[in-house]
């Protein structure tokens, strides 16, 4: 009997020790949770408590700082002149909207609140390069209807994958095995030692069971600091579209390089255009996929190295509409360079 005591009593200090297989030992689940808020943007009614899923007008968000910044998705938000943020602990506070993004769905709030406690809150913890990998472990915190949190626990399935948006845009999301519903769309996904990685979001045909996205965290913040410092997201845009040049499809190809981003299909009248560039004009058939052949090869941009459509991608929204970048690249095995002006879009 004694054993079975000290064996019961090992297992609970285990178990308050670390609660969550997904979180190392060293994670306070706890401290996390401080990092969610609900926002309300409508009435709530007795009745709405016992739904399964929260509806619009509720929905989680994520303080991205101590001077009261807090992300959700715009889905969340039904009435932009009545949004309430509850944070644990911290009690219910008013809140405006700073700025949204329509490609993302990211909508940015300040909390109406005393200094007292904007100095208090606990902003989600960001790493500089916190892109998770396959069957890496991850945990998603949403909130229920009545306001409690959420916790469900997942793995990355893919790293980064191009997937259509609410907005019908494109871009290269985590999946994971969460399924994301409106209890969860926006709320901070993290990694196992506590560290934002992404925020969920729902996509434009909805994903089948056990199957959800979320927006990595480099592009999370890179939109959020975009509409704090000027109301709305600036993206540059050059008309060219690319794909990623990897060692295996550079073997296929003989391509001088093993990273850059491909030329793809260059827009009439576009930045791109204009300077020179050349999109593919040939295609190589493999079995039933195409691979784009003849297009030029994009290796950098003002002599920052692009080793993917992504890195191009925020490389030009670094530099921004109306900057002249340099842009160098292998056309026809030789390497080039040339200018372009970024316009906006």
């Amino acid at each position: 009997m004694r054993r079975i005591v000290l064996l019961a009593l090992f297992i609970n200090s285990a178990l308050a020790f670390c609660p969550c297989p997904c979180l190392s030992r060293s994670v306070s689940l706890s401290a996390l949770k401080q990092s969610v808020v609900f926002v309300s943007s409508t009435t709530i009614k007795p009745e709405d408590v016992i739904h399964p899923v929260v509806h619009k007008g509720l929905g989680p968000g994520l303080i991205y700082d101590r001077k009261g910044h807090v992300l959700v998705q715009m889905s969340s938000i039904s009435d932009p002149h009545s949004i309430e943020c509850s944070m644990l602990s911290k009690g219910h506070w008013p809140a405006v909207i700073v700025g949204s993004d329509p490609v993302t769905g990211i909508c940015v709030l300040q909390i109406k609140a005393p200094d007292k406690v904007l100095s208090s809150l606990r902003p989600v913890s960001m790493a500089e390069r916190a892109r998770p990998g396959f069957g890496d472990h991850v945990l998603a915190i949403g909130v229920n209807p009545d306001g409690s949190r959420t916790i469900v626990p997942g793995i990355v399935s893919t790293a980064l994958c191009p997937i259509g948006l609410k907005s019908k845009s494109v871009e290269r999301l985590i999946q994971t095995s969460i399924f994301i519903h409106r209890g969860l769309d926006g709320a901070p996904v993290f990694n196992r030692r506590g560290v934002f990685v992404g925020m969920a979001v729902t996509t434009a045909e909805g994903p089948p069971p056990n199957i959800g996205y979320a927006l990595p965290a480099g592009l999370v913040r890179w939109v959020a600091d975009s509409i704090i410092k000027n109301g709305q997201v600036i993206r540059a845009y050059l008309g060219a579209e690319v794909v990623t040049v990897d060692n295996n499809l550079a073997r296929l190809l003989n391509l001088p390089s093993e990273k850059g981003a491909l030329v793809v299909k260059v827009e009439p009248g576009s930045p791109a255009s204009k300077a020179g560039l050349r999109g593919c004009s040939r295609s190589l058939r493999l079995g039933n996929r195409l691979y784009p052949m003849g297009g030029d090869m994009i290796v950098a941009i003002d002599r920052i190295p692009i080793d993917s459509d992504q890195k191009l991608v925020e490389a030009l929204n670094e530099k921004g509409p109306g900057s002249r970048v340099l842009i160098s690249f292998y056309r026809e095995g030789r390497l080039r360079r040339l200018y372009a002006i970024l316009g906006r879009r």
